[in-house]
Protein backbone atom coordinates (compact mmCIF):
# COMPACT_ATOMS: atom_id res chain seq x y z
CA UNK A 1 0.00 0.00 0.00
CA UNK A 2 1.39 3.38 -1.01
CA UNK A 3 1.74 6.18 1.50
CA UNK A 4 -0.84 8.96 1.21
CA UNK A 5 1.85 11.61 0.79
CA UNK A 6 2.78 9.98 -2.53
CA UNK A 7 -0.67 10.60 -4.00
CA UNK A 8 -0.08 14.26 -4.96
CA UNK A 9 2.99 13.26 -6.98
CA UNK A 10 1.12 10.39 -8.66
CA UNK A 11 -1.74 12.70 -9.58
CA UNK A 12 0.54 15.46 -10.85
CA UNK A 13 2.56 13.09 -13.03
CA UNK A 14 -0.58 11.36 -14.33
CA UNK A 15 -1.88 14.74 -15.46
CA UNK A 16 1.08 15.08 -17.83
CA UNK A 17 0.67 11.44 -18.95
CA UNK A 18 4.00 10.36 -17.46
CA UNK A 19 4.62 6.60 -17.54
CA UNK A 20 5.77 6.22 -13.93
CA UNK A 21 2.39 6.60 -12.12
CA UNK A 22 0.82 3.87 -14.27
CA UNK A 23 3.73 1.51 -13.61
CA UNK A 24 3.51 2.20 -9.86
CA UNK A 25 -0.22 1.48 -9.74
CA UNK A 26 0.10 -1.68 -11.87
CA UNK A 27 3.00 -3.09 -9.87
CA UNK A 28 1.44 -2.37 -6.48
CA UNK A 29 0.79 -5.39 -4.27
CA UNK A 30 -2.97 -4.77 -4.49
CA UNK A 31 -3.73 -2.30 -7.31
CA UNK A 32 -7.51 -2.16 -6.92
CA UNK A 33 -7.24 -1.23 -3.22
CA UNK A 34 -4.77 1.50 -4.16
CA UNK A 35 -7.15 2.67 -6.86
CA UNK A 36 -10.04 2.72 -4.42
CA UNK A 37 -8.07 4.85 -1.95
CA UNK A 38 -6.80 7.26 -4.63
CA UNK A 39 -10.21 7.75 -6.25
CA UNK A 40 -11.91 8.28 -2.90
CA UNK A 41 -9.28 10.81 -1.79
CA UNK A 42 -9.59 12.85 -5.00
CA UNK A 43 -13.39 12.67 -4.83
CA UNK A 44 -13.51 13.89 -1.24
CA UNK A 45 -11.15 16.79 -2.00
CA UNK A 46 -13.22 17.80 -5.03
CA UNK A 47 -16.49 17.40 -3.14
CA UNK A 48 -15.25 19.45 -0.19
CA UNK A 49 -14.09 22.24 -2.52
CA UNK A 50 -17.47 22.30 -4.27
CA UNK A 51 -19.29 22.38 -0.94
CA UNK A 52 -17.22 25.25 0.42
CA UNK A 53 -17.47 27.08 -2.89
CA UNK A 54 -21.24 26.65 -2.81
CA UNK A 55 -21.42 28.24 0.64
CA UNK A 56 -19.24 31.17 -0.42
CA UNK A 57 -21.23 31.68 -3.61
CA UNK A 58 -24.53 31.60 -1.72
CA UNK A 59 -23.15 34.10 0.79
CA UNK A 60 -22.24 36.50 -2.03
CA UNK A 61 -25.72 36.36 -3.59
CA UNK A 62 -28.88 38.18 -2.46
CA UNK A 63 -31.09 36.70 0.23
CA UNK A 64 -32.85 33.60 -1.22
CA UNK A 65 -36.46 34.75 -0.54
CA UNK A 66 -35.72 38.15 -2.12
CA UNK A 67 -34.17 36.58 -5.22
CA UNK A 68 -37.04 34.07 -5.48
CA UNK A 69 -39.58 36.91 -5.33
CA UNK A 70 -37.70 38.83 -8.04
CA UNK A 71 -37.55 35.81 -10.32
CA UNK A 72 -41.23 35.04 -9.72
CA UNK A 73 -42.15 38.61 -10.64
CA UNK A 74 -40.09 38.37 -13.82
CA UNK A 75 -41.81 35.10 -14.71
CA UNK A 76 -45.22 36.73 -14.27
CA UNK A 77 -44.21 39.58 -16.58
CA UNK A 78 -43.10 37.13 -19.24
CA UNK A 79 -46.33 35.18 -18.82
CA UNK A 80 -48.40 38.37 -19.16
CA UNK A 81 -46.67 39.19 -22.45
CA UNK A 82 -47.60 35.74 -23.77
CA UNK A 83 -51.21 35.82 -22.51
CA UNK A 84 -50.55 33.28 -19.76
CA UNK A 85 -52.02 33.67 -16.29
CA UNK A 86 -49.82 34.46 -13.24
CA UNK A 87 -50.83 31.10 -11.79
CA UNK A 88 -49.24 29.32 -14.74
CA UNK A 89 -46.04 31.35 -14.29
CA UNK A 90 -45.92 30.44 -10.60
CA UNK A 91 -46.58 26.78 -11.40
CA UNK A 92 -43.57 26.77 -13.74
CA UNK A 93 -41.12 29.00 -11.88
CA UNK A 94 -41.82 27.58 -8.41
CA UNK A 95 -40.66 23.98 -9.03
CA UNK A 96 -37.68 25.21 -11.06
CA UNK A 97 -36.57 27.46 -8.21
CA UNK A 98 -37.02 24.70 -5.64
CA UNK A 99 -35.01 22.25 -7.73
CA UNK A 100 -32.13 24.63 -8.45
CA UNK A 101 -31.98 26.02 -4.91
CA UNK A 102 -32.15 22.52 -3.46
CA UNK A 103 -29.47 20.96 -5.66
CA UNK A 104 -27.06 23.90 -5.35
CA UNK A 105 -27.67 24.37 -1.62
CA UNK A 106 -28.43 28.05 -2.21
CA UNK A 107 -31.49 27.93 0.01
CA UNK A 108 -29.53 26.22 2.79
CA UNK A 109 -30.22 22.85 4.38
CA UNK A 110 -28.49 19.52 3.97
CA UNK A 111 -28.47 19.78 0.17
CA UNK A 112 -25.41 22.03 0.42
CA UNK A 113 -23.46 18.93 1.45
CA UNK A 114 -24.56 17.00 -1.66
CA UNK A 115 -21.25 17.47 -3.58
CA UNK A 116 -19.33 16.04 -0.64
CA UNK A 117 -21.15 12.74 -1.14
CA UNK A 118 -22.03 12.83 -4.83
CA UNK A 119 -18.56 13.60 -6.19
CA UNK A 120 -16.67 10.64 -4.66
CA UNK A 121 -19.67 8.37 -5.27
CA UNK A 122 -19.76 9.32 -8.96
CA UNK A 123 -15.99 8.95 -9.36
CA UNK A 124 -15.97 5.53 -7.71
CA UNK A 125 -18.91 4.32 -9.78
CA UNK A 126 -17.39 5.47 -13.06
CA UNK A 127 -13.97 4.07 -12.13
CA UNK A 128 -15.39 0.59 -11.45
CA UNK A 129 -17.55 0.67 -14.57
CA UNK A 130 -14.76 1.95 -16.80
CA UNK A 131 -12.20 -0.48 -15.37
CA UNK A 132 -14.42 -3.53 -15.80
CA UNK A 133 -15.56 -2.69 -19.34
CA UNK A 134 -12.07 -1.78 -20.54
CA UNK A 135 -10.66 -4.98 -19.04
CA UNK A 136 -13.17 -7.09 -20.97
CA UNK A 137 -12.63 -5.10 -24.18
CA UNK A 138 -8.83 -5.13 -23.83
CA UNK A 139 -8.63 -8.86 -23.23
CA UNK A 140 -10.90 -9.39 -26.23
CA UNK A 141 -8.47 -7.27 -28.26
CA UNK A 142 -5.50 -9.35 -27.12
CA UNK A 143 -4.51 -7.48 -23.96
CA UNK A 144 -2.38 -9.11 -21.28
CA UNK A 145 -3.29 -7.24 -18.08
CA UNK A 146 -5.42 -8.52 -15.22
CA UNK A 147 -8.58 -6.90 -13.85
CA UNK A 148 -6.71 -5.95 -10.68
CA UNK A 149 -4.00 -4.16 -12.69
CA UNK A 150 -6.59 -2.49 -14.91
CA UNK A 151 -8.44 -1.07 -11.92
CA UNK A 152 -5.20 0.20 -10.43
CA UNK A 153 -4.09 2.01 -13.57
CA UNK A 154 -7.49 3.42 -14.56
CA UNK A 155 -7.95 4.93 -11.09
CA UNK A 156 -5.55 7.65 -12.26
CA UNK A 157 -8.41 8.92 -14.46
CA UNK A 158 -9.60 10.71 -11.32
CA UNK A 159 -6.51 12.94 -11.43
CA UNK A 160 -8.07 15.83 -13.44
CA UNK A 161 -10.79 16.13 -10.81
CA UNK A 162 -8.27 17.79 -8.49
CA UNK A 163 -9.00 20.91 -10.55
CA UNK A 164 -12.37 20.98 -8.79
CA UNK A 165 -10.50 22.81 -6.02
CA UNK A 166 -11.07 25.88 -8.23
CA UNK A 167 -14.75 25.56 -7.29
CA UNK A 168 -13.89 26.96 -3.88
CA UNK A 169 -13.71 30.38 -5.57
CA UNK A 170 -17.23 31.80 -6.09
CA UNK A 171 -18.33 31.74 -9.74
CA UNK A 172 -15.16 29.88 -10.78
CA UNK A 173 -14.50 26.29 -11.75
CA UNK A 174 -12.96 23.94 -14.27
CA UNK A 175 -14.70 23.03 -17.52
CA UNK A 176 -16.47 19.67 -17.32
CA UNK A 177 -15.56 19.01 -20.96
CA UNK A 178 -11.89 19.67 -20.21
CA UNK A 179 -11.92 17.29 -17.24
CA UNK A 180 -13.68 14.59 -19.28
CA UNK A 181 -11.26 14.78 -22.22
CA UNK A 182 -8.27 14.84 -19.87
CA UNK A 183 -9.58 11.77 -18.06
CA UNK A 184 -10.11 10.01 -21.39
CA UNK A 185 -6.47 10.59 -22.35
CA UNK A 186 -5.32 9.22 -18.99
CA UNK A 187 -7.60 6.22 -19.47
CA UNK A 188 -5.99 5.61 -22.86
CA UNK A 189 -2.53 5.61 -21.29
CA UNK A 190 -3.75 3.31 -18.52
CA UNK A 191 -5.05 0.76 -21.03
CA UNK A 192 -1.85 0.93 -23.06
CA UNK A 193 0.37 0.53 -20.00
CA UNK A 194 -1.66 -2.33 -18.54
CA UNK A 195 -2.44 -4.40 -21.63
CA UNK A 196 0.44 -3.48 -23.99
CA UNK A 197 -1.88 -2.88 -26.92
CA UNK A 198 -1.12 -0.89 -30.04
CA UNK A 199 -2.22 2.73 -29.99
CA UNK A 200 -5.12 1.98 -32.35
CA UNK A 201 -6.48 -0.92 -30.31
CA UNK A 202 -6.03 0.99 -27.04
CA UNK A 203 -7.94 3.95 -28.52
CA UNK A 204 -10.84 1.70 -29.52
CA UNK A 205 -10.88 -0.08 -26.15
CA UNK A 206 -10.98 3.17 -24.18
CA UNK A 207 -14.06 4.32 -26.12
CA UNK A 208 -16.03 1.13 -25.41
CA UNK A 209 -17.20 2.15 -21.88
CA UNK A 210 -18.58 5.42 -23.24
CA UNK A 211 -20.47 3.57 -25.99
CA UNK A 212 -21.85 1.08 -23.46
CA UNK A 213 -22.95 3.93 -21.20
CA UNK A 214 -24.70 5.70 -24.10
CA UNK A 215 -26.53 2.49 -25.01
CA UNK A 216 -27.42 1.73 -21.40
CA UNK A 217 -28.99 5.12 -20.63
CA UNK A 218 -32.03 4.72 -22.94
CA UNK A 219 -32.54 1.16 -21.67
CA UNK A 220 -32.47 2.33 -18.05
CA UNK A 221 -34.83 5.19 -18.85
CA UNK A 222 -37.25 2.78 -20.55
CA UNK A 223 -37.06 0.36 -17.62
CA UNK A 224 -37.77 3.23 -15.21
CA UNK A 225 -40.75 4.38 -17.27
CA UNK A 226 -42.14 0.85 -17.46
CA UNK A 227 -41.68 0.48 -13.70
CA UNK A 228 -43.65 3.66 -13.07
CA UNK A 229 -46.38 2.50 -15.46
CA UNK A 230 -46.58 -0.89 -13.76
CA UNK A 231 -46.81 0.80 -10.39
CA UNK A 232 -49.71 2.95 -11.54
CA UNK A 233 -47.89 6.28 -11.28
Amino acid sequence: MLELQLYPELVARALVLDDEPFAIMIEDDNPWVEGLALTTAVGLIGGAAQTIGGWLTAASLPDPPALQATLAAAARQVAASTNLSPQVADAISGPIWNAVAGVTGYAGGWSSFLPLVATPFWLLGWWLFFGLITFIAARTAGGQGSLNETLGATALMAAPQVLLVLSIIPFAGASSLLLSVWALLIGYRAVQATHHLSWARAAIVVLVPYLVALLALPILALAFALGLAAGGY
